[in-house]
């Protein structure tokens, strides 16, 4: 049995929004920021973000020519412009955001690389017709003479560089946004899994396991914005199917004289990487072995590790010849059959977001409003 004090001051709340990651703090500050002083409450089950906000490469792009090549194809020109737009959007809200925070922000160019005659390089100027209203007539550029620049071996024959892409620090990116919540006056807490998700009609319970004991806490609108995780609280018919995706990444030690610049993409960006002050992330690989990497598992496997590696070793950094590796890790992305993103009620109470597709950085913020919006 609660106490009343417990009860009022800790187990009710105007919106509970599941998930402290990206999508999920975002959309608490959003409401917030239009509905001062009501209760906000954010609930994360771990100590820190589950999923791939603090678990990323930390990209702050749009896409890839090959990519945007492909998605006109998928979805036709429009819509292709059309998330290309949101992930600008999204990027520029963020920024607006934690405008004086330190999130790591790294102007230094987004890159793609090929080792072929790959088909998207000819259709560069479709692709930058496509998005010419959104970033002008020469968004990419093939940039050859940068191979050499950035230490690539011969291997790689092709580089398209684009000027409108950056880096960020993903922790303290999120670490900035979780200090504006609490700055606004939301409560955050961590430790707190979700067991339980329960419309009565008039409000929901949001029954919750902590590591002591069990508590409800009873909300008049939820957020549930735990990406891959959401099936296993709710269900829905109009709710598009939820496909995890594990992304794989490993970390350098410092290496000296890295030449390397900014952030790169790869096989149609199943691998990326970039610099990181005098270390190389890496990560990607699920194309290796697709049903393996459709999981929420957390777990780093051998067999990509050591495809990591090797690409490391003999196309990214063939002139060093000693790379210790300083970290590995996993996350959990979400995707959609469509690549879009989408929010939508299960409920007249409950509104689920998600759907970044590899695109959390980017997306979050556009997502984030329009869930906000909803409530």
């Amino acid at each position: 049995m609660q106490s009343f004090w417990e009860q009022t001051s800790w187990l009710e709340a105007d919106l509970v929004v599941i998930g402290g990651g990206l999508v999920g703090i975002s959309t608490a500050i959003s409401f917030i920021e239009n509905n001062l002083g009501k209760k906000v409450v954010v609930l994360e089950r771990g100590l820190v973000p589950s999923g791939a906000s603090t678990r990323n490469a930390g990209f702050a792009c749009f896409g890839s020519v090959s990519e945007i090549a492909s998605d006109i194809d998928l979805m036709g020109a429009d819509r292709a412009r059309d998330i290309v737009q949101q992930r600008i959007d999204g990027l520029a809200l963020l920024r607006a955001r934690c405008k004086g925070a330190d999130i790591g922000y790294q102007d230094d160019g987004g890159h793609e690389i090929f080792c072929d005659n790959h088909p998207a390089l000819a259709r560069i100027e479709e692709v930058n017709d496509c998005i010419a209203p959104i970033l002008g007539n020469n968004a990419f550029a093939i940039r050859n003479d940068l191979i050499r620049a950035y230490g690539f071996s011969s291997a790689v024959t092709t580089l398209v560089r684009t000027p409108f892409e950056a880096t960020l620090d993903s922790g303290k990116l999120v670490r900035s946004l979780w200090n504006i919540a609490s700055y606004n006056g939301i409560d955050i807490r961590t430790g707190a899994e979700v067991v339980e998700v329960d419309d009565t009609g008039g409000c929901v319970n949001v029954h919750v396991r902590t590591h002591h004991n069990a508590h409800t806490i009873t909300a008049q609108q939820v957020v549930l914005a735990t990406n891959a995780w959401i099936p296993g609280l709710v269900a829905s018919s109009h709710m598009p199917a939820i496909r995890p995706g594990r992304g794989q990444v490993l970390v350098t030690e410092p290496l000296r004289n890295l030449a390397l610049r900014g952030s790169f993409h790869f096989d149609e960006g199943f691998y990326y990487f970039r610099n990181l002050g005098d270390r190389v992330l890496l990560g990607g690989g699920r194309n290796l072995d697709f049903e393996a990497e459709t999981t929420t598992s957390h777990e780093t496997t051998e067999p990509i590790q050591s495809a990591l590696e090797s690409m490391l070793r003999d196309l990214i950094l063939p002139e060093h010849q000693e790379i210790a590796i300083a970290y590995r890790w996993a996350g959990t992305m979400a995707f959609t059959t469509s690549k879009q993103p989408y929010v939508g009620r299960v409920s007249p109470s409950i509104v689920v977001a998600f759907g970044c597709n590899g695109m959390g950085v980017a997306l979050s913020s556009s997502i984030a409003t329009s869930a906000s919006t909803m409530l």
